[in-house]
């Protein structure tokens, strides 16, 4: 009952941010993306209440998206303070990196991956990271003196999508890694469209927003969602 009811909640605060944030960035409209940040933490912290056998992954899925939380309130501060923009977007992709490192922990600490699968998986991802640097004029996006983050930022987010659909297939789809691996493709594109908003022109409206944050909360909540059945 208690995850029900977080989940409940949670859904409720990231819809009415979603529609909020389609008016833009201020201070009240941050209030409400702290509490649906603070929404799907909780969600992840019932389950691994109700599944306590379930540590550590379930700590190290929460400390994720407690990194996530801070990503979400830096990239806000840079629409609300631009004045400060650089140091608020640099923290906010070092921030998120950082939360992805702590869900491949997870995978990694749980999933029955050989070597050789990780090491496929990395090169992969660091083969897309490349591409999409190199493909920014063919997507019309200009990545400036973010290239170097975003390079990183793309191999890293692409690997906890790689990771979480080796597991998936290694493990004869284990539903939780079934819900990693929907998170993790729900996180990128999120992030594809945030691309366009912070990277491109005439992809900064109300519906890019919008979008944005629906794709990323829903993420969220499929991936905390993993912790009550990782161990099952």
């Amino acid at each position: 009952m208690i995850y029900i009811i977080s989940l409940v909640l949670g859904i409720a605060v990231a819809g009415v941010f979603c529609f909020k944030r389609a008016k833009g960035f201020s201070v009240p409209i941050l209030m409400w993306k702290i509490a649906a940040s603070l929404c799907f933490i909780l969600t992840g912290v019932a389950a691994l209440i109700l599944h306590p056998e379930n540590m550590p992954y379930g700590a190290l899925v929460i400390f994720g998206g407690v990194l996530g939380m801070c990503g979400d309130i830096t990239l806000d501060l840079k629409g609300i303070y631009t004045q400060d923009k650089k140091p608020f977007m640099l923290s906010g992709f070092i921030f998120f990196l950082i939360g992805h490192l702590f869900y491949q922990a997870g995978i990694l600490l749980t999933a029955k991956l050989s070597l050789v699968t990780v090491l496929v998986c990395a090169g992969v991802c660091i083969a897309f990271g490349v591409i999409n640097i190199l493909a920014e004029k063919l997507m019309k996006l200009h990545y400036g003196e973010y290239k170097w983050i975003v390079l990183l930022y793309s191999v890293v987010l692409a690997l906890t999508v790689a990771l979480s659909v080796a597991a998936m297939i290694t493990s004869a789809f284990h539903k939780a890694y079934i819900l990693l691996s929907a998170g993790g493709v729900l996180f990128m594109l999120s992030d594809l469209i945030l691309s366009g908003t912070y990277f491109g022109k005439g992809k900064d409206k109300p519906i890019h927003y919008f979008t944005n944050h629906l794709a990323y909360y829903a993420s969220q909540f499929v991936i905390m969602a993993s912790i009550l059945c990782i161990g099952s």
